[in-house]
């Protein structure tokens, strides 16, 4: 019987901690294109307009960029659906979403 209850307060707690990771793994900050691009449309628009407002762009892996301005320093993850922006930078979102709007 002890076995029984200690086995079923471990099931409880690791579904717990399970429930946990998936829900602070969510997406911090998603602005999505509303015409549809290729990956590399979505590359080439993303680091354009970043660039001509002040960020620099540095390539980080097939799908995402780092971008950095005033010290400020996050990732952008793009993929042709949409993009992802970690930790969230409002003024870097708006530029994109302009950029990916018109």
């Amino acid at each position: 019987m002890k076995n029984t209850i200690k086995l079923g307060v471990l099931s409880l707690l690791a579904s717990f901690l399970l429930a946990g990771c998936v829900t602070t793994s969510g997406v911090s900050s998603d602005a999505v294109a509303h015409k549809t691009v290729s990956t590399k449309e979505m590359h080439d628009i993303i680091k354009k307009a970043a660039e001509q407002d002040g960020w620099r762009m540095t390539e980080f892996r097939g799908n995402a960029m780092i971008a950095e301005r005033d010290g400020v320093v996050t990732t952008l993850t793009y993929k042709n659906a949409g993009i992802t922006i970690d930790p969230p930078n409002s003024s870097l979102e708006d530029t994109v979403k302009d950029a990916l709007n018109h």
